[in-house]
């Protein structure tokens, strides 16, 4: 089974379309579990593009990453991170560097610069999906914005989440993928940096009573 090129094109057009939509969605909002869940729903777009451009240009491995994607940033996370929220009394970056307001215009103006800047930079392929690429540079830019202006650990996990996925976009949609390998250690790598979060996190909570990133000022020597 096969898509046409104009199909597949399209279909990853729409998928980045939603990836964007969904990291301004995430850069505006205070919740941290309505983030961590919008990120799950950019991973599932990033997985569907995947799979669109595996069964376009007959990429096996591309298939196999986009189920790996499917399952770890998808599903898996997601999970953990919202099992790290539960045992956290704090839902709400209630005072990040940047507000929602001015998070949602940046990371608009960032999406819309992206598409301005990289319009003619199209990697060429099989596949046309012109807005692959400036979807995955705004994407970039709107993960460091996030890590940037949150200061709550969770919060800032995503913004990091948001920013792998514009790079794994960068990889699927325009060089066609990793070598297998490649693919299984990152998602490796995701899972076990994640766990190590979640220590950290529960640490952090313990010792300190909050999972701000200002408490650890006072460790300065």
């Amino acid at each position: 089974m096969s898509l046409d090129s104009l199909v597949t094109a399209h279909l990853v057009d729409a998928c980045s379309a939603g990836i964007v939509l969904v990291g301004v969605l995430i850069a505006a909002t205070r919740s941290i579990g309505r983030a961590i869940w919008l990120v799950a729903v950019q991973s599932m777009l990033l997985a569907a593009a995947a799979l669109a451009i595996g069964v376009g240009t007959g990429a096996g491995h591309l298939i196999v990453g986009s189920f790996l994607t499917l399952g770890s940033k998808g599903i898996a996370v997601p999970l953990i991170l919202g099992r790290i929220l539960r045992a956290s009394p704090v839902r709400i970056e209630r005072h990040p560097y940047l507000g929602p307001r001015a998070s949602l215009v940046v990371a608009v103006v960032l999406a819309l610069g992206a598409a301005v800047v990289v319009e003619r930079a199209a990697a060429s392929g099989p596949i046309d999906a012109p807005r692959a690429l400036p979807a995955a540079v705004a994407e970039v830019m709107t993960g460091l914005l996030i890590a940037m202006t949150r200061r709550k650990g969770l919060s800032i996990v995503v913004g990091l989440l948001v920013f792998e996925n514009g790079l794994a976009l960068t990889a699927f949609s325009l060089t066609y993928g990793m070598p297998l390998v490649i693919e299984l250690g990152v998602a490796f790598d995701l899972l076990v940096a994640i766990v190590v979060v979640w220590v950290y996190a529960r640490r952090m909570f313990t010792v300190i009573g909050s999972q701000s990133t200002d408490s650890l000022r006072n460790l300065r020597g």
